[in-house]
């Protein structure tokens, strides 16, 4: 532990990422801590220094990249940005590295001109770093809110959008993960009792409460509170379903049912993923391809990438870690990739 001189930051709305690697490239230490950064910046304020504090010791170099200027306590992303690297300068000194899409890794003063670069970048680092080490295919992560699909060849990225909106536009940044997407984003019906059922349009539940009862979703993964703010088991996510379609989940033999409908609502989520994977894939065919997976979501791009016929590999294949880091290492690519360009960059 005492050799991890790079760190990478993944700081976003709902989570913090840190992952340290020693100076061979080997991930020594990798973390993910809720902070829901909606509710203000206190929540990140207050996490910084606790996170600081279980770093390895002697480490040298700190590289962040940002996505939480997205977050609605900001009135723009320019504010976010500027209120965001203000609180990592505080925290850190000004001897800081940010990445910059397109552009790679920058000292803090370089930085500060080119926030538009620096903004929800994360993709780019992860897709980078995996395209650094395979030669063609799709970066896939699929985390609690969205999911990156990432096109690459001959170890170069290939994407057609540069951010948020020109992702959205081609299906490069899908707003759907597996934890806090509202399941009336799926889609307004669902087979309930024989019939085509409207469903509530409402946030009664969420696709945390799907992945729960179809025993998928990683505990040490589902870190933001439930829809109503209450239990997290299967019973409880039974309940929150049986509001979706306007009833109650008060019978226990009933629980078929309850999973019936999850598989449905797991199903929606596979083929709107599934087509915009089809789509990137289909910008840049290439025989060779291999779908990288990450995120808490690898689950359902393990399945996507057997529909697409493309084989399947784990980002945590591509790193030098320990067995018991490599779920976090998948969940964390980001601040993984960051620290691992954050290396490169300081050994250059």
């Amino acid at each position: 532990m005492n050799n991890s001189k790079y760190i990478g930051w993944d700081i976003g709305g709902a989570h913090l990422k840190v992952a340290g690697v020693n100076q061979t490239g080997a991930l020594e230490f990798v973390e993910q801590f809720a902070s829901p950064l909606w509710q203000g910046m206190e929540q990140l304020e207050k996490l910084f220094p606790k996170t600081i504090k279980q770093l390895p010791q002697g480490s040298l170099s700190h590289a962040f990249t940002i996505t939480a200027e997205l977050v609605d306590i900001f009135k723009n992303r320019q504010e976010g940005m500027n209120a965001l690297i203000d609180l990592c300068e505080k925290n850190f000194g000004k001897n800081i590295n940010l990445y910059a899409a397109d552009e790679g890794i920058m000292k803090l003063e370089s930085a500060r001109k080119k926030t538009n670069k620096i903004a929800s970048a994360n993709w780019h680092a992860s897709a980078t770093y995996t395209a650094s080490l395979v030669e063609s295919g799709l970066f896939i992560d699929i985390g609690s809110t969205t999911a990156d699909i990432i096109p690459f060849k001959n170890h170069q990225l290939d994407n057609r959008g540069v951010d948020d909106q020109s992702r959205l536009r081609f299906d490069e940044l899908v707003y759907t993960g597996v934890v806090r997407t509202p399941l009336m984003s799926l889609t307004n019906k669902a087979p309930f009792q024989g019939e085509w059922q409207n469903v509530a349009a409402e946030n009664f539940a969420t696709t945390a409460d799907v992945y729960r009862i179809l025993t998928l979703l990683d505990e040490a993964d589902d870190m933001m509170e439930a829809a109503d703010g209450n239990s997290k088991d299967i019973e409880a996510s039974m309940r929150r379903l049986a509001r979706m379609m306007g009833t109650d989940a008060t019978d226990s033999i009933q629980g078929k049912r309850w999973y019936k409908l999850a598989e449905y609502f797991e199903e929606i989520q596979l083929q709107v993923l599934t087509k915009a994977v089809l789509r990137v894939l289909s910008s840049s065919p290439d025989s060779g391809s291999k779908v990288v997976g990450a995120g808490a979501g690898r689950f359902l791009i393990k399945k996507i990438a057997q529909r697409v016929n493309v084989p399947y590999i784990e980002f945590s294949d591509l790193c030098d870690s320990d067995i018991q880091l490599q779920n976090k290492c998948n969940v964390c690519a980001p601040a993984v990739s960051i620290a691992q360009l954050n290396r490169q960059f300081s050994l250059a």
